[in-house]
């Protein structure tokens, strides 16, 4: 049995963000504009708050970015050290990040090691274990997703919100109280559009037709024709990254069909785009995206030996947003 598709943690399946580079003092203004992007979430005396302590160059590593408790009567953000390339709502944010309790300045998960590690000395405990970077789709309906508009590669984000505002309802199962605030302070690592972007390519043999959403987000329309017995691959939209090796991570948008289907079986879009290891994919999955380039889509059709053996054709669509080698 070959390897099942496996999705990474996403945003929405831990509470979230790292304060260590937010560099000297610094004044965001009320209203906030990065190269003509307007985030939709402007800052405030909260969020401006955290990125004026952040920048004390001459705290300790544990000290807590903030005064607390921290209020706020609505979701903040304040952006500092923002280049001329801001992310615009789609493009695809990486970011270190560290989430603070805002009532008590407690620490609740962070991506920085050397945070925790100094945490737990300074308690006596075990340090927790450090959370993988945050990937998100900028723009959407969520307030964290909302708070990265406009952020750059190098920059830092201060977000401010109440839990509730920040991971939805579920957040009570997590025993904290929902309107109680929550800060957010992320080191964007990189940015980079979250669809294909490239030259369309002709139609090939043996592919259902593809339609794109506004967004991006593929429609895919089957001839009656009767499903292909060998893998077909091709490449609707070529771009013009980097090549990608069988050994790379990828960061990809994919939605999966079933031969045929009407329905669609998997998507990544409107939510946050997959981050693969290729070796631990099915076989076919691997065979179409090893070669092509960053920014490319491309249409698998994976005939069962391929795929999970269990006798169905599949159809992927598949976005190829960014690679890097192991």
């Amino acid at each position: 049995m070959t390897k099942p598709l496996r999705r990474p943690l996403t945003a929405a399946a831990a509470l979230l963000v790292v304060g260590s580079a937010l560099t000297a003092c610094h004044v965001v203004p009320s209203e906030q504009s990065i190269a003509g992007c307007t985030p939709s979430i402007q800052p405030g005396g909260g969020s401006n708050a955290v990125v004026a302590a952040a920048g004390d160059e001459d705290g300790a590593l544990t000290d807590v970015p903030f005064s607390t408790p921290l209020e706020t009567d609505g979701p903040q953000a304040s952006i500092v050290g923002a280049g001329d390339d801001p992310a615009e709502p789609g493009d695809v944010v990486i970011a270190d990040y560290t989430l603070y309790d805002g009532a008590t300045g407690d620490v609740l998960e962070s991506t920085d090691a050397d945070l925790l590690e100094a945490l737990a000395a300074e308690s006596g405990g075990q340090a927790q274990p450090a959370s993988r970077q945050l990937t998100m789709r900028t723009g959407g309906e969520s307030t964290l997703s909302q708070g990265l508009e406009c952020a750059t590669p190098g920059s830092s984000v201060a977000l401010v919100a109440s839990y509730l505002d920040l991971f939805g309802e579920s957040v009570a199962q997590a025993g904290v109280d929902p309107e109680s605030t929550a800060v957010i302070v992320l080191d964007v690592d990189d940015a980079f559009p979250g669809r294909a972007e490239g030259f369309p390519q002709p139609a090939v043999a043996g592919i259902p037709a593809i339609s794109l959403a506004t967004d991006g987000t593929p429609g895919v329309t089957f001839s009656g024709a009767e499903a292909p017995t060998d893998l077909v691959v091709g490449t609707t939209i070529a771009g013009s990254g980097p090549v990608v090796e069988e050994s790379d991570t990828v960061i990809v948008q994919y939605t999966l069909l079933e031969w045929d289907a009407t329905t669609v079986t998997e998507t990544t879009w409107g939510s946050t785009p997959a981050t693969f290891v290729l070796s631990d994919l099915i076989e076919g999955f691997q065979q179409a995206v090893v070669g092509q380039q960053v920014g490319s889509q491309v249409v698998a059709v994976v005939p069962p030996d391929l795929g999970y053996q269990d006798g169905r054709t599949l159809v992927f669509v598949i976005d190829i947003l960014d690679a890097e080698a192991p």
